[in-house]
């Protein structure tokens, strides 16, 4: 099967044989988990802007959402380059794809030391672990802390995190449509979004990247739901009200905009970390 046809039948992981892009990866080696569990041989794939100085204390940390991966301008367009918020004539900006990702870091769609790919058993993530291998991460760069750590949704979440188990090594933090933990209505909402994975046939359990098609149709509808919450009911209105979409398929204009997140997804992400790095904001 054609990469560009397994990616989209399948997962749209980035996976070993494709284009690294700007991507650089780091192993940390090891990481010894909440569970107690040992996540081995962690990479983290990461990319970075501007210059590390040399006293290194000129480092910002951006900490990605969801859905998100370690390109920031591709998800965050104008932030960062010179003379933007985040300036790189006088910071050194560095985003990692999270463990649990599937953009590089290890993750369920990454192959585990018996040369299968983790699927199913991925072990179970929180968020301290995560931010357990970004300090790893941090440490084998010799950084020793940043002037602000920064992230939407689960980002935020990790910034959070990162002030409260390694307050010295952080200056400030910014937390964007964020919590310090999910609510009964988030973790509600969340479950059905898993439920939707869960229930494709073509999810396996876990274990559909030796299959022909994956959970893609699963993960699109968890999207599609997670969209309107990130969404008010006023604005959705306002944007889309009762009006057709005026094509042939006589869709209303917001399902045509559901319909759109969920194939723009299911070209770049994989539902086994959908469903891991949901469940670790559940946590």
């Amino acid at each position: 099967m054609a990469t560009s046809d397994f990616s989209r039948r399948v997962t749209g992981a980035w996976l070993e044989d494709h284009d690294p892009g700007d991507r650089r990866f780091l192993n940390v080696g090891d990481l010894e988990l909440e569970s107690g569990e040992i996540l081995p041989n962690v990479t983290i794939a990461y990319q970075s802007w501007g210059t590390l100085n040399e006293s290194k204390s000129n480092a910002i940390l951006i900490n990605h959402a969801l859905t998100g991966w370690s390109d920031v301008p591709g998800w965050w367009p104008s932030m960062v380059g010179p003379g933007s918020p985040f300036d790189t004539d006088k910071y050194f900006v560095i985003c990692p794809n999270v463990i649990g990702g599937c953009q590089g870091s290890t993750g369920p769609s990454s192959i585990s030391p018996d040369g299968k790919r983790w699927g199913s058993r991925f072990p179970v993530l929180t968020i301290r672990d995560m931010v357990k291998a970004e300090v790893a991460f941090t440490n084998k760069l010799n950084i020793p802390g940043y002037v602000i750590a920064v992230g939407p949704s689960l980002g935020g979440m990790r910034s959070l995190e990162w002030a409260i188990q390694y307050p010295a090594r952080i200056g400030a933090i910014c937390t964007i449509g964020s919590s310090a933990v999910a609510t009964g209505d988030q973790i509600g909402t969340a479950s059905i979004q898993i439920s939707a994975i869960k229930a494709d046939p073509n999810f396996y359990g876990g274990d559909y990247y030796d299959q022909d098609s994956g959970p893609i149709a699963g993960m699109g509808i968890a999207r599609k739901i997670a969209h309107l919450t990130y969404r008010t009911e006023a604005e959705m209105d306002v944007r889309f009200g009762r009006e057709l979409q005026g094509d042939e398929t006589g869709r209303y204009a917001v399902e045509s905009y559901l319909d759109h997140q969920a194939d723009k997804l299911q070209n770049r992400f994989d539902a086994n970390t959908y469903i891991s790095l949901t469940d670790a904001m559940n946590s």
